[in-house]
């Protein structure tokens, strides 16, 4: 090897791990990630035909959700479909939001229902998903 292969290749080396330690250190925000899918499956799920069944399957894991903010939550799935006052202690509120076409009335047994409760800090303390009876 000469001696400019070998600069060459240590440049390149140098440059490789830089980019490494650099895209290492940006965090990925799975809280946005998981809200913007959110976001997309409640739009489909409102624009279905009233006698359509929703097809939508609670998230396995909401952990990415914990600590966000009100304001977030509205910003990427909208005003809320029920809101409730505090339940217990530490929360002062919880919004639900469904996920199948909005009825004229109640929500029909069997439609997902995404919860999130919300600590004095106006940050979700609990997230939780059923379908309505």
């Amino acid at each position: 090897m000469t001696r400019q292969s070998v600069m060459r290749s240590t440049v390149a080396g140098i440059g490789l791990m830089l980019a490494l330690v650099v895209s290492a250190q940006e965090p990925i925000d799975n809280c946005a990630s998981l809200l913007g899918s959110l976001s997309v499956e409640l739009r489909y799920a409102r624009n279905l035909s009233p006698s359509t069944r929703t097809t939508f399957v609670c998230p396995r894991d909401t952990k990415a959700l914990l600590g966000a903010s009100k304001q977030r939550i509205v910003k990427s799935l909208g005003p809320p479909d029920l809101t409730a006052a505090a339940e217990r202690e530490g929360s002062s509120a919880a919004w639900s939001y469904f996920f199948g076409p909005k009825p004229d009335a109640d929500y029909p047994p069997g439609v997902p229902e995404l919860r999130f409760e919300f600590d004095g800090q106006q940050m979700v303390n609990n997230v939780s998903c059923q379908r309505t009876r």
